[in-house]
C-alpha cells in the first residue's frame, strides 16, 4: 500500500461516476533513491497503483487491475517539480461485477499517464 508514505490524499469527491481526487506526493520516499539517483521519477507501476488504491477508498470495495487496454506515459512526473497531482478515475461497473475505468494523472493542464483497463 502506498498511501500514507509514498502520496497522501488531500481531497477526493465522486460526481457522476467519476473520482477526482487531489494528491501529494512524498519528494522524500526511499523508492526516489532507485528510481533514479539523480533524476527521480514516478515508477509507472506506482502510477497504476495510486489509481487501485484511490478507486478502493473512493468506492469501499478493494479494486485490482486486472486488465489493461491502454497505458500511456506520456511525461515523466518528476516528484520535486510536480509534488501535487490530480488524478481522476471514469467507472462503469460490467454484468460481471468488474469495473471499466478510464483515468488520467495531471497537474494543471499537463498530462502524465492516461489509463484505460479492468
Amino acid at each position: 500500500m502506498l498511501q500514507g508514505d509514498f502520496f497522501t490524499t488531500n481531497q477526493q469527491e465522486i460526481i457522476e461516476n467519476t473520482i477526482h481526487s487531489k494528491i501529494s506526493l512524498n519528494v522524500e520516499h526511499p523508492i526516489y533513491k532507485g528510481h533514479f539517483p539523480h533524476q527521480p521519477v514516478v515508477p509507472g507501476v506506482c502510477m497504476m497503483q495510486i489509481l487501485a488504491e484511490l478507486a478502493t477508498d473512493a468506492l469501499g470495495k478493494k479494486v485490482y487491475l486486472k486488465k489493461s487496454s491502454q497505458a500511456k506515459f506520456l511525461i515523466p512526473i518528476v516528484p520535486q517539480q510536480n509534488p501535487l497531482l490530480d488524478v481522476s478515475i471514469k467507472y462503469t461497473q460490467n454484468e460481471d461485477g468488474s469495473l471499466r475505468i478510464s483515468a488520467s494523472i495531471q497537474d494543471n493542464s499537463v498530462t502524465f499517464f492516461k489509463f484505460k483497463g479492468i
